[in-house]
């Protein structure tokens, strides 16, 4: 037993000494009792691919179809679904297909029989270290490693790191794979669930991600998505093999993470500085826009049923800096914000995207699942851009200033869907010339308030020609009208 002892100790790091001695008995038992127990114990070694001499483990660049039996350490970085076959002998038979890594590559592993028990006793998992005793062969994507029954597919102590250089967010291009980066959490959204175009079931989230040289989106499929329930907004992590792909809408490179692929958290903060733009440069078609801006007006929120029959919330507020105004549109769960603030206050408006209106030929941003509003300590100063009148043109929302110069009647009418509304006018002047505003709802009593000669800021109205093929003013939803 002395000397069986002596020779488990060259697979010591590999099997347990109850587990070797099972192995030992069961090739005896094959050879019908023809070998001892030390050449039994020898074959196991063989085996494990572990010669007599104690072949030495290896790291898998040295793997090549030719390495005959390999042990080596790496860490799991995905596993497949086991499925079952059977065998020309009638007998079924399963295998497993598991991804591993370490410092040097990956390679994929093939496990069979029994040997599937570890993952599906959750004994093995991605992330885990597994020592690895087998055979290679050439696989349809390159060299492959099968475990068998007298293989060993085990968790290990050892420390190994499946680790490839880190890129920046700027420099990752369509059609990559292995895809390192870090980047910090800037939002997460909701999980859904689409059909294939086999009928089964799949599901995908997403999150955005930045470092210092910009920011990407991450898309999570199937049970990555589960990440969303355990990462948070601000944490700083490192995904790993992941692999990029432009997104045919947006045409933005965007990073995506399977089976293969994982995410850790990270203990230090990934250095990050959101770029914030002004209401200024805004202009139609950008993504990622981020705004900071005083609160100058907030809309009720209203409900709609979109394409699909379901329910879904719109509302809207106007905010301000130095360089202008623009309207912030808010889609569905982010109209709860619209609650959280009020007028004068300083918000942040991140990720969000613009768009052209086609109504009011204005630039406005819009908040969906992507984007957030959030209280802001920085200084904003608004000042209201007062339009000249004879600069106005049809087809677009003016903030004029002007003197009263003649004040028309109020009057009822009746709408074409019977209800009662009021309407009036006023004309304007400015040291540039006149123009006549109409007043509806109840904006229309305004001129019960005023007087010729008077000064009046009227803001947001839209352009249009009047009766007299002249630019008129059309107080609507969002205009203010008020005595200067």
């Amino acid at each position: 037993m002395t000397e069986m002892k002596e020779i488990y100790e060259k697979v010591s790091h590999l099997i347990s000494y109850d587990d070797f001695l099972e192995k030992v008995n069961e090739r005896k038992d094959a050879l019908g009792g023809l070998c001892d127990d030390e050449m039994c114990a020898r074959l196991v070694l063989s085996d494990l691919g572990v010669s007599s001499t104690e072949k030495e483990p290896v790291t898998i660049d040295c793997i090549s179809e030719n390495s005959g039996n390999v042990v080596f350490y790496a860490k799991v970085l995905a596993t497949y679904e086991p499925r079952e076959f059977k065998r020309n002998d009638g007998t079924v038979g399963r295998v497993s297909n598991v991804v591993v890594g370490d410092r040097t590559g990956k390679i994929r592993v093939s496990i069979w029989d029994s040997k599937v028990e570890v993952l599906e006793s959750g004994e093995v998992e991605i992330g885990s270290v597994v020592v690895v005793a087998g055979y290679t062969k050439k696989g349809l994507n390159g060299t492959e490693v099968n475990v068998g029954n007298n293989g060993v597919f085990a968790p290990s102590d050892e420390d190994v790191e499946y680790d490839v250089s880190d890129r920046k967010i700027a420099d990752i291009k369509d059609g990559m794979n292995d895809i390192a980066v870090s980047g910090k959490i800037l939002d997460i959204g909701n999980v859904k669930i689409f059909s294939r175009k086999d009928g089964t079931e799949g599901k995908v989230s997403s999150m955005t991600l930045g470092d210092a040289t910009g920011t990407v989106r991450l898309n999570l499929w199937d049970e990555k998505t589960a990440l969303t329930e355990q990462l948070k907004v601000g944490q700083s992590v490192r995904v790993q093999n992941a692999y990029s792909k432009i997104n045919n809408f947006s045409q933005k490179v965007e990073i995506s993470i399977g089976n293969a692929g994982f995410v850790e958290v990270l203990d230090e903060m990934v250095d990050f500085v959101l770029p914030f733009t002004k209401v200024a440069e805004v202009a139609d078609g950008m993504n990622g826009v981020n705004l900071t801006g005083v609160i100058l007006d907030i809309s009720d929120v209203r409900t709609f049923s979109k394409k699909d029959g379901s329910t879904g919330t719109i509302g809207n507020f106007v905010i301000g800096d130095e360089t202008g105004k623009i309207r912030v549109t808010l889609w569905d769960d982010k109209t709860t914000h619209l609650d959280e603030f009020d007028f004068g206050e300083t918000v942040e408006v991140t990720n969000a995207y613009s768009k052209l209106n086609n109504f009011s030929q204005q630039v406005e941003l819009n908040v969906g699942n992507r984007g957030n509003v959030a209280a802001s300590q920085k200084e904003v100063l608004y000042k209201e851009k007062v339009d000249k009148i004879n600069d106005i043109l049809p087809g677009k929302s003016y903030s004029v200033q002007g003197r009263v110069i003649d004040i028309g009647e109020l009057r009822e009418f009746e709408r074409d869907d019977g209800t009662q509304n009021t309407v009036s006018s006023m004309e304007l002047e400015d040291d540039t010339g006149r123009i006549r505003v109409t007043l509806w709802g109840e904006h229309a009593e305004f001129i019960n308030d005023i007087q010729i000669g008077m000064m009046v800021r009227v803001t947001d109205a839209f352009s249009k020609f009047g009766m007299s093929e002249e630019i008129e003013l059309s107080a609507g939803n969002r205009t203010k009208v008020s005595i200067v």
